[in-house]
């Protein structure tokens, strides 16, 4: 009740003050609010930090309790909102509306800390509320100052001044295009391609994406492709490479969308997580199961009649398939890819500051082409090298088959238990096992071979079966917890059992971690991770469990920041710390301030690892 009269009460409080107005200022006009309260904004992304300066007129006064502040990009998503920001002491004040207040008078400069450095150009709105005293109140102001795209390249007077030339970072750009190729710095794509012509920077990300196509994000299309081409009833070379352009052709699809989609919505559109809600997942395992099914005879996948009928051209009967591959491409490069490489985030940053769509699209469909290049070239030996048709092509028919319900699984197990996924695993294996023979009486040569592997896979599904009963969830090792002492199988399951990294969930708990390292003064590195993406992985069994990057962050706080889950808390924390994809290492300096240039988006040898360590952390803590 006392909010809903607040504003009647602000009103009426100014009668009295308003009649005296004529005494301080005569017959002079009062000054307006800007005139009263002049606002000068600046970033310091070098620091980052934001700088506020307030100058006020003599008698003028600003509340404490009515500053606002929030960062936002350009399509208005919140990237900062200075909720845990604490104002310097005022003065006190006994206010006829806000009773015991904290004012302040003359000159209030203030800096607001930065998390991390936004990749788009962004807009600070600034709230606040002002009086004369014992005059006139202001009505409550806003603010929305345009902040510029961040640029390395440009420093802030004061950090220019602070810093020789010669002490510098090495910029990621300074060897041109191949240094551009090699570098783990998102931003220096973003700078490269700036005043390039479109020619070089469709050029750029051919040759990136021919270097995407031999990371571990797009191994598991090479089975899916093939498993397309096994599916031909006379697979051929010139078969195998229609099918497998069309394958990338589909593929390209929502690259190019992305791009284009980007370059409206801006950064803040996190495609990555927006493919990962359950239901892009189960209705992409639901295909692939069908297109397993296919595999082994049980019906035959092709276009509606209607459709057919209106493709089918004379020598052309086989538009479904081309279709049906086609359509396998875009789904594959939906969800069964779902890394982020730092070219791709430079893509993906220069498209959402630039705005353009032209370049966004053209850039991206170069990438997934040149990602493509590779599964061209497989499908077309793939269709050469596969036998005509007889009992071997239905067993390679039935292998590819398993090979697509296992894909399934594996894009299950991003929102299912992992236990329930190892007896997934386990009863497919045993099925096939069985199913190549694992029961029936040994032949002689081949067969032979033929029924020892079926052999092992039916054993060892079996074995995956048993651990999954006894709560065990690694495919690897699916019989730990029955190894395993009680205590220390309690002790392997627990969030944080990862050597010396903590494993962190929610952002509430991340502010808190952050905030205790910084209290400590202690350097920090956030590994954002997921169990559904694949380089994550890679990543966290190569890189950061080797020894000599271990000994080399001996004085870090590590966190592991675990948003497996899609939910609002995790696409929030994305939101906050601008984190485009997946994986992403993020540095804090002891103060708890982003360090400038630093991050690691993508795969890492520790080698690599190690070298960034020395030439872009360590100098900047």
């Amino acid at each position: 009740m006392r909010s809903a009269w607040q504003p009647l009460l602000f009103i009426i409080a100014l009668f009295p003050v308003w009649a005296g107005a004529s005494d301080l200022f005569g017959d002079d006009p009062l000054p307006t609010v800007d005139e009263a309260i002049q606002l000068v904004t600046d970033a310091d992304w070098d620091n980052q930090q934001l700088l506020l300066d307030f100058e006020l007129i003599d008698d003028v006064y600003l509340y404490q309790h009515r500053f606002g502040f929030s960062l936002r990009d350009q399509n208005g998503n919140v990237l900062e909102d200075f909720a845990d920001y604490a104002l310097p002491p005022g003065k006190d004040k006994t206010d006829e509306i806000f009773g015991d207040v904290e004012v302040y008078y003359d000159r209030l400069s203030l800096t607001l800390p930065v998390n991390s450095v936004p990749l788009v150009a962004t807009e600070l709105e600034v709230r606040y509320q002002g009086c004369i005293e014992d005059t006139l109140c202001y009505p409550p102001t806003k603010k929305v100052i345009p902040l510029a795209n961040p640029s390395p390249a440009k420093k802030s007077p004061a950090a220019t001044a602070a810093t020789p030339p010669e002490s510098a970072s090495p910029r990621a750009d300074d060897g041109g295009f191949l240094s551009t190729l090699q570098s783990e710095d998102a931003n220096a794509f973003n700078r490269w391609m700036t005043d390039r012509s479109l020619g070089l920077i469709i050029g750029l990300f051919f040759v990136g994406g021919l270097l995407l196509a031999f990371t571990p994000c797009v191994f598991p299309m090479v089975p899916i492709l093939s498993g397309i081409i096994a599916g031909e009833k006379e697979p051929s070379a010139s078969r195998g490479f229609v099918l497998s352009t069309s394958y990338v052709l589909g593929m390209a699809v929502p690259y190019t969308l992305a791009g284009l989609l980007v370059a409206v919505f801006g950064a803040g559109l996190n495609l990555q997580v927006l493919l990962q809600q359950p239901a892009a997942i189960i209705t992409s395992t639901v295909i692939f199961v069908l297109l397993a099914l296919s595999m082994f005879g049980l019906y035959e996948l092709q276009l509606p009649a209607f459709l057919r009928n209106k493709l089918h051209q004379p020598g052309d009967s086989k538009r479904g398939s081309l279709f049906g591959a086609a359509i396998m491409g875009t789904i594959s490069a939906l969800v069964v890819s779902p890394c982020v490489t730092p070219i791709l985030a430079g893509a993906l940053i220069y498209v959402a500051a630039s705005g353009d769509a032209l370049t966004g699209a053209a850039s991206l469909f170069a990438l997934s082409m040149g990602m493509g290049l590779p599964l061209i070239i497989v499908g077309t030996g793939g269709g050469s090298l596969l036998p005509r048709a007889g009992m071997w092509m239905e067993e390679i028919k039935r292998f590819f088959g398993v090979v697509m319900l296992g894909v399934a699984i594996w894009l299950l197990d991003r929102i299912i238990n992992g236990t329930i996924t190892l007896g997934l695993y386990g009863l497919l294996l045993a099925v096939y096992g069985v199913q190549l023979g694992a029961l029936e009486a040994a032949g002689e040569g081949l067969a032979r071979l033929k029924r020892g592997i079926a052999l092992v896979l039916a054993l060892y599904g079996s074995v995956m079966i048993v651990g999954a009963l006894s709560g065990g969830d690694d495919p690897l090792q699916p019989l730990a917890p029955m190894t395993q002492s009680a205590p220390a199988a309690a002790t392997a399951n627990t969030p944080g059992d990862h050597g010396p990294w903590q494993t962190i969930l929610g952002r509430d708990n991340l502010s808190s971690a952050l905030a205790g390292s910084r209290q400590a003064g202690n350097p920090v590195l956030v590994d954002f991770f997921a169990e559904w993406c694949v380089a994550c992985k890679v990543l966290e069994e190569t890189t950061l469990s080797d020894p000599q990057v271990l000994a080399a962050m001996k004085d870090f706080d590590l966190y592991r920041v675990d948003i497996t889950e899609i939910n609002a808390d995790s696409q929030a924390i994305m939101e906050q710390y601008n984190i485009l994809g997946l994986p992403a290492l993020v540095f804090f300096t002891p103060a708890g301030a982003e360090l400038p240039e630093s991050r690691v988006l993508g795969e890492m040898k520790p080698e690599r690892f190690l070298e960034h360590l020395n030439k872009r952390v360590m100098p900047g803590l």
